[in-house]
């Protein structure tokens, strides 16, 4: 008879194997009612697990009702707070409809949204494209004025250049992107500057030569060149394209999704498909903009950019990126530390993505919350950190709570309870 291990570990293979078969495109950015499946005028996407308004933290409530605003539902604030409470709206997680988003993760139905297609298995997946330089906008729950405005533009501007510029290149490899952008000392995460620039520089032939005004490019560029973190939206949906091949795998172990509502952290695994396990989201080891605010003024971890760290990089690969770690005050002996964690816990690596410094070793691949549990070590997740309010206050990591993943083993457990499991 065979031992259930051996099931695991060969479903856990085909996982990885699954991962690194990946071949992620951007191919387009356009109005999120138009391309997401199942989107609505009434719908309004948000990151993390799923969750009611009631429980929802402060910025994620905000960023909704920015976005009610700027989708005209609704005149003014008093009148949208009625309509997000009234059960009229369908509020749910970006992950549900094969999207991602980042911090509050808001998307809704007139905002454009970065299309990425897996050409190895043909699937799409979604994100918002990053709301740039500014501390402030949907995402990182407000919604003054300038926030709607900035939405506008977004969706006016910002959407239709990137979606022409990128017909006009054919779509850009976003595996090979990645690879060579941690080459160049990103982790993908919070450091991007490597990959908005690898970016830029394919799209920028193809802007020039548009049919648009010199102020319009020239608001594009500037927006492109302000943000280094650009790029990580594309990330993100090119992530999310890759992991959901890779669910459904029976035995499997490995996780196929983490994500964050500021309430709760949940994650998928493999083998049970979509279904979700949750444990609080966890405080951030935030380094603050600014000496007035502290750990009090804080939102718990939240959003979906952790699909990055799903698929091996970020918080995975501080040994890729010394500069993300010094960022936090640590040293590059710590953030190989925290690589070599990744290794310990991950199933395989990414050959296409390697490390330098490591010899070119694979990035960690295919988190199992078998040996994320024997080791009694979660995974690091790099993130920013929004005020408890709204806003952008500080950038930070934090870890992945060890509950979720006690909750999926006892899941995975229970359906195989016939067979002997050792963890």
């Amino acid at each position: 008879m065979t031992d259930i291990r051996d099931n695991i570990d060969r479903a856990n293979q085909k996982v990885v194997e699954r991962l690194c078969a990946g071949q992620p495109v951007w191919i387009g950015c356009k109005t999120a009612v138009d391309v997401i499946p199942g989107m609505t005028r009434h719908t309004i996407l948000h990151a993390g697990p799923p969750i009611e308004w009631e429980r929802m933290c402060q910025p994620m409530r905000n960023g909704i009702l920015g976005a009610i605003l700027y989708e005209g539902l609704a005149s003014d604030v008093d009148e949208a707070n009625s309509l997000a409470s009234s059960g009229r709206l369908t509020l749910a997680p970006c992950h549900q409809y094969g999207a991602v988003g980042g911090m509050t993760g808001i998307t809704s139905a007139s905002m454009p949204v970065h299309i990425v297609r897996n050409e190895a298995f043909g699937n799409l997946a979604y994100c918002v494209p990053h709301e740039g330089a500014s501390p402030t906008g949907f995402g990182w729950g407000t919604y003054d004025e300038g926030s709607i405005r900035h939405a506008r533009w977004m969706q006016e501007e910002l959407g239709p250049v990137l979606d022409a510029g990128l017909r006009g290149v054919g779509g850009i490899n976003m595996r090979q992107l990645i690879g060579r952008a941690i080459q160049m000392g990103d982790e993908d995460h919070g450091r991007c500057g490597a990959a908005t620039t690898l970016l830029t520089r394919e799209l920028a032939p193809h802007l020039v030569r548009l049919d648009v005004s010199k102020d319009v490019l020239g608001r594009v560029f500037d927006f492109l060149l302000s943000a280094d973190i650009f790029a990580l939206h594309v990330i993100m949906a090119a992530a999310r394209s890759m992991v959901e091949p890779a669910k459904k795998i029976p035995y499997s172990t490995v996780v196929t999704t983490m994500a964050r509502n500021g309430v709760e952290f949940g994650i998928k695994i493999s083998s049970l498909g979509d279904q979700w396990f949750t444990g609080p989201a966890q405080p951030i080891k935030t380094v603050f903009f600014s000496p007035e605010w502290t750990a009090a003024d804080a939102t718990p971890d939240i959003g979906d950019s952790s699909i990055v760290e799903t698929v091996g990089l970020g918080g995975l690969i501080h040994a890729a990126a010394p500069a993300q770690e010094a960022a936090f005050g640590g040293t590059y002996a710590e953030a190989l530390r925290k690589t070599e964690e990744a290794y310990a816990f991950c199933a395989g690596v990414h050959e296409a993505w390697t490390i330098p410094n490591l010899d070119f070793r694979g990035v960690p691949l295919g988190i199992d919350i078998r040996k994320v549990l024997k080791m009694g070590v979660t995974p690091i997740l790099d993130t920013a950190t929004a005020h408890k309010d709204g806003g952008k206050i500080g950038i930070g990591e934090a870890r992945a709570p060890r509950e979720a993943f006690e909750a999926a083993l006892r899941a995975f457990a229970n359906s195989h309870e016939a067979e002997s499991i050792d963890a």
